[in-house]
C-alpha cells in the first residue's frame, strides 16, 4: 500500500515538474530575444509612424522580450513585404509585420505579383478600423480645384494626382473614383514613398494625392495642414461625413446608383483594416497567443494612447479572428463586382 502511494506521489511530482517546465519554457521563449516588426512602406510615412509607436509599447506585453526593432521593406505597393512574410520570414514568432491595407485585396483581384493567400497569414489584427478617421483626396491650395465639382468641370484641365506603385490603396481609390464619379483626373504613378509625393506637390509637379488623416500629421503634410495649404475635396472610408470634416462630401453619397455604391464600398473595405498586422503562416500556437495578446493589450496602454493622440492616430482595433473573418468574406465577393473592379484598375 505504502509502495503504491509512494509511486503515485512520484508520478504526480514528475507530472507537475514536466508541466511546469513546459509552461515555463513556453512563457520564456521570448526571454532576451529581439523581435522584428517589418513595415511594408517607406520610412517617414503614416504606416512607419504608427508601427514605431506600437513597437515602443507592445514590447511591455511580450514576456522577457529584449526589444522590438522596426525595419522598413517598401516596394511594389506593399507586395514586397507581404510576399516576404508569407514565404521567406521564419514562422518562429520573432517576426511580424504591418502590411499595406491593400494587401488582403490583391489575391482576390488576381494580382499575379501577390504570391500569398491573405487568410493564411497569422493575423494579429488591425490597430485602426476607421471608427474616427477618414481618407481624402486632397490638392494643394494653389491648384485651381476648390471643390469636387471642379473635378467634374469639362472646362478645367485634369487634376494631376500622384500615387505610389500599382496596387496600393492610394491608386485604387483614385481610379475607382475617377470611373464611378466621372472625375477629370490623371493619375501619375511611380512615386517611391509619401515623402516623394509631398516634394512633388510642393514643386507643382502634381496637384495632389489620396491620403489618410494619420499620415497628414507627419512630415511636410503636417505643416501643410497647419498652414491651411491643402484643400480637402472628397473623403473615403466612411458611410457618413467625418465629424471633423463636415463640409467634405463622401464618395458614397455622390454615387448615382447601387452598383456604383457597391464598387465604392469594395474599394473602401481596406480602410476597415487600416493597419493590418500579421505574422507568417504556421507560427506555433503558443507564440501566436503571446503576440495576439500583446498586440491587443497595447491599445489599452495609457502611454501608447497618449502617443497615439499626439500622432492623431485612430485607435479602434480589431483582433486577429475578426480581421481574418473579414478577409474570408472578401474572397466571397460577387464575381461581377470583382470583374468590374479589375477592369477599372486595368483601364478597360
Amino acid at each position: 500500500m505504502h509502495a503504491r502511494l509512494g509511486l503515485r506521489l512520484c508520478w504526480i511530482a514528475a507530472s507537475i515538474f514536466t508541466f511546469g517546465h513546459s509552461a515555463n519554457a513556453q512563457s520564456n521563449f521570448y526571454e532576451g530575444k529581439t523581435v522584428s516588426l517589418i513595415v511594408g512602406n517607406a520610412a517617414g510615412g503614416g504606416y512607419d509612424a504608427a508601427a514605431r509607436a506600437l513597437a515602443r509599447h507592445m514590447r511591455k506585453y511580450i514576456p522577457g522580450v529584449a526589444n522590438i526593432v522596426v525595419k522598413n521593406m517598401p516596394g511594389a505597393g506593399g507586395l514586397t513585404a507581404a510576399n516576404y512574410m508569407y514565404s521567406v520570414a521564419e514562422p518562429d514568432g520573432l517576426t511580424f509585420a504591418v502590411l499595406s491595407r491593400s494587401t488582403p485585396m490583391q489575391p482576390t483581384l488576381g494580382i499575379a505579383a501577390a504570391r500569398y493567400k491573405a487568410e493564411n497569414f497569422t493575423w494579429l489584427g488591425t490597430s485602426s478600423s476607421y471608427a474616427d478617421s477618414a481618407y481624402f483626396l486632397v490638392t494643394m491650395g494653389d491648384a485651381p480645384f476648390k471643390t469636387v465639382a471642379d473635378l467634374k468641370n469639362p472646362a478645367m484641365r485634369p487634376a494631376l494626382i500622384g500615387g505610389l506603385g500599382a496596387g496600393g490603396t492610394d491608386t485604387d481609390v483614385v481610379l475607382v473614383a475617377k470611373d464611378v464619379l466621372k472625375l477629370n483626373l490623371n493619375l501619375i504613378r511611380g512615386y517611391k514613398g509619401s515623402t516623394d509625393l509631398s516634394i512633388a506637390m510642393e514643386r507643382g509637379e502634381i496637384d495632389g494625392r489620396a491620403i489618410g488623416w494619420a499620415p497628414l500629421q507627419v512630415g511636410a503634410y503636417r505643416n501643410y495642414v497647419r498652414e491651411g495649404r491643402l484643400r480637402f475635396l472628397l473623403q473615403f472610408g466612411r458611410e457618413t461625413r467625418w465629424g471633423r470634416m463636415p463640409d467634405v462630401p463622401t464618395a458614397r453619397e455622390l454615387a448615382s446608383n447601387p452598383q456604383d455604391r457597391a464598387m465604392l464600398e469594395l474599394v473602401e473595405l481596406p480602410f476597415r483594416v487600416t493597419y493590418p498586422y500579421v505574422a507568417p503562416p504556421n507560427v506555433p500556437a503558443d507564440r501566436v497567443r503571446v503576440l495576439q495578446t500583446a498586440f491587443m493589450k497595447t491599445f489599452q496602454d495609457p502611454d501608447y494612447l497618449a502617443e497615439a493622440k499626439k500622432l492623431d492616430l485612430d485607435v479602434s482595433p480589431l483582433d486577429g479572428a475578426t480581421v481574418r473573418g473579414m478577409i474570408v468574406r472578401l474572397a466571397q465577393s460577387p464575381p461581377a463586382l470583382i470583374a468590374r473592379y479589375k477592369a477599372i484598375l486595368e483601364g478597360k
